[in-house]
């Protein structure tokens, strides 16, 4: 597979370095033609050489995509520049040699021919920045991995593992594949699955997957899951499946122009007809008939879309707001359903001290336990006591650390307990009123106690972030239903989204539920968006018809979206949203404006009201027009 995909990438590569080639040679080429319009002196050997490169070098593509439209039967919008630039071209060659006073048209071919180049060059770019996501997806599994081989452990690539090999993973390793643990406990850092910031406790029979991190300790495992079966290849396979779709309006030009170019085509063959048979003036007719075709060719309509595109991008990213590609604008000013994932999208991502239960003379032996351990609950609660200018005691001996559960120390004689409630019940500490306390506390319990006395709690949450409530009332002002996803347990989640507001939330979310909630939303005919920052997201993030990603999260989250908000903040959604419907609207008016210009350009052409040299001329405004129109987004202001 990665084989594949590699030979794909050097493919793609190769074919935009000509891409960009094509493009830089007509840039280069056009520009001192386009300046002859106004004025400069250019000599007539010179326009010609400089427009046949532009023609047939830069413009070769759009023969070869005419000539495959022509073997299947179809025009697409290759057939109208192919014919549209040609007309232009070639007509130039007949008034230089028939009728110099007519005038020429290089300038018309190849400007048009630059402007569309440069629009697929944009375009290219989008795509490959969507596949990185893939690289980076791949990175996170390790080449290597520790494999026993009859009595000691051997560095072996993980290609070749096998299910039911045992391997080790050290202190800070990644997990090399799917497995169980069958010797040794510790903590291992999910958030790249589950998007919690909290370590999840492990011992022996407990599942570890491939791609997290092993935080303390060696544990020793039986693999489960190798290659392509592993939860971290399944995320991969789930991200590419979703990444294949095409945008709509990508294609709306190419289905315009499957009616439009023969269309066009029998008008200028009816126009010199007419002029042939009827007016007995068969040059006239030569002549209107290219005026026909100059008029037709699609320059505002190739601009429409991406001058938009180009405007609404560079306002959007004044905001800290990247949007990659067109697909995102069509599709978030149609968004009814969003999903956001709570941690680092509506809350810090961070643990708080919520309340505490317990006398403040035992903060000092908390303070001394909580200095000797790493879990990200004793980091908040050491914090915390800083704050408060509590002593470190130095008498504390025999300190022990049980990964992910808790710490226990003498003091005194006297063994002292603080982490989890199990933990705690481990120890046989007396604690039945910690049953009543998690059923009545949303947040994380971190308790206290000795071997014969319950001492106390604290209560953790993480911090909802200044202004989510807002954005998600003003999401709801739009009339976009709002879903909060959580890995958390379900009174946390309630808590959380309860607190800002959401119309409804789902608890315990797994990786693949994520997605699940995306495609049968999207099977309801909703147009979805999903707000996430881990690779956890990434599935979700690729199905949703506009994935949002956070920048304070994983590169792989912001390769999967579509879009990037740079501010780490909910409201960015809002701005988008809001930018997006402003944005299509122009696009829309710009398709309207070229297709209306050729309605009514068209028949005055054909009539001899417009010689190729004023057709070329109204082309150019009208691109002119659309370019105009699509600055006046910059008008468009943003909420603050």
């Amino acid at each position: 597979m990665e084989q594949c995909h590699s030979c794909n990438s050097q493919n793609g590569r190769r074919a935009f370095v000509w891409l960009f080639i094509r493009t830089v040679v007509a840039a280069i080429c056009s520009f001192p033609l386009l300046l002859y319009m106004f004025g400069l002196d250019i000599s007539l050997n010179w326009q010609i050489v400089l427009a046949t490169i532009v023609q047939f070098f830069c413009g070769w593509p759009f023969y070869v995509g005419a000539l495959w439209g022509l073997k299947r039967f179809s025009a697409n919008m290759d057939t109208l520049v192919a014919i549209g630039t040609s007309a232009a071209y070639l007509f130039s060659f007949y008034a230089i040699f028939a009728d110099p006073s007519r005038g020429v048209y290089f300038e018309t071919s190849s400007v048009l021919i630059t402007f569309i180049l440069v629009g697929r060059v944009m375009e290219d770019r989008s795509k490959s920045r969507a596949k990185s996501g893939m690289r980076a997806l791949l990175s996170m599994q390790p080449s290597l991995a520790r494999v026993k081989r009859g009595e000691e452990f051997v560095e072996v690539p993980v290609e070749e593992m096998a299910e039911g090999d045992l391997f080790m993973v050290r202190s800070g390793d990644r997990v090399p594949v799917d497995g169980t643990i069958v010797e040794g406990s510790s903590a291992i850092d999910e958030s790249m699955l589950t998007g919690e910031s909290i370590v999840v406790e492990k011992s022996i029979d407990s599942p570890i997957f491939a791609g997290t991190v092993n935080q303390h300790g060696t544990v020793i495992a039986q693999a489960t899951k190798v290659g392509a079966e592993t939860t971290l290849s399944h995320i991969i396979h789930l991200v590419e499946n979703a990444q294949k779709s095409k945008a709509p309006i990508e294609r709306l030009a190419d289905k315009i122009s499957g009616v439009f170019v023969p269309i066009v085509l029998v008008i200028a063959l009816l126009t010199w007809f007419a002029w042939a048979f009827i007016e007995k003036n068969p040059v006239e007719g030569l002549i209107n008939a290219v005026a026909v075709l100059v008029i037709a060719c699609p320059c505002a309509l190739g601009l429409a879309t991406p001058i938009v595109v180009v405007v609404a991008c560079g306002k959007a990213a004044q905001q800290g707001i990247f949007i990659k590609n067109a697909e995102a604008i069509e599709k978030a000013q149609k968004i009814n359903k969003i999903l956001v994932d709570k941690t680092n999208t509506v809350t810090e991502g961070m643990l708080n001290i919520e309340k505490h239960v317990i006398d403040e003379q035992y903060f000092p032996l908390i303070k001394t336990l909580c200095e000797h351990s790493e879990h990200p609950a004793s980091q908040a609660i050491l914090e915390f006591l800083k704050s408060k200018n509590i002593v470190t005691l130095p008498s504390m001996i025999a300190f022990r650390s049980v990964p992910g559960r808790g710490v226990s120390g003498y003091f005194d004689e006297r063994n002292y307990f603080f982490g989890s409630p199990t933990f705690l019940k481990e120890k046989q500490v007396p604690a039945e009123e910690l049953e009543k306390i998690l059923a009545d506390e949303t947040g994380m319990v971190a308790a206290f106690g000795t071997e014969k006395l319950f001492l106390g709690y604290f209560i953790l949450s993480d911090r909802i972030k200044e202004g989510s409530k807002e954005a998600v009332e003003k999401l709801q002002s739009l009339g976009i239903e709002t879903v909060l996803l959580s890995g958390d347990r379900e009174a946390s989640a309630a808590r959380v989204a309860d607190a800002l507001g959401f119309d409804s939330f789902a608890a315990e979310v797994l990786p693949e539920g994520k997605a699940k909630f995306v495609e049968s939303a999207k099977r309801k005919r909703k147009t979805i968006a999903m707000v996430g920052d881990g690779v956890n997201d990434a599935p979700a993030l690729a199905a949703a018809d506009v994935g949002f990603a956070i920048a304070s999260g994983t590169d792989v989250a912001m390769e999967s979206a579509s879009v990037g908000l740079m501010r780490s903040h909910l409201m960015g959604v809002v701005d988008t949203i809001l930018l997006s419907k402003a944005a299509f609207k122009k696009i829309i008016q710009n398709l309207v404006f070229a297709f209306g210009y050729n309605i009514l350009g068209i028949p005055l052409a054909a009539m001899g009201f417009l010689n190729p040299m004023v057709a070329g001329a109204a082309m150019a405004l009208s691109s002119v027009s659309v370019v105009f129109n699509a600055l006046l987004l910059n008008r468009n202001k943003l909420p603050k």
